[in-house]
């Protein structure tokens, strides 16, 4: 992930918080999440779907725009100020 590069800490907490809210809106459950160069590749299980065919996982590629977004957003949820990113 390139979000974090050029800060002085990494806070994976509030990435971490961020994709559980995305998770448990989704309901998925068995989830894999893998940290890549573009940002993450999240999978999660859905578990009505068990049909002959269907696709038991959702997969994701969360780019690192989309967890600034993600981590804004459970900011202003929560009534906080979002924190500034560099570029």
């Amino acid at each position: 992930m390139r979000l974090f590069r050029g800060m002085k800490h990494s806070d994976y907490q509030d990435v971490l918080r961020a994709l559980g809210y995305f998770i448990d809106e989704h309901g998925y459950t068995d989830v894999r999440i893998i940290e890549t160069e573009d940002g993450l590749v999240l999978q999660g299980r859905v578990t009505e779907r068990r049909g002959l065919g269907e696709a038991n996982y959702d997969t994701f590629l969360i780019t690192d725009e989309d967890i600034k977004t993600l981590v804004r957003d459970a900011f202003l949820r929560r009534g906080q100020k979002p924190p500034a990113y560099s570029e």
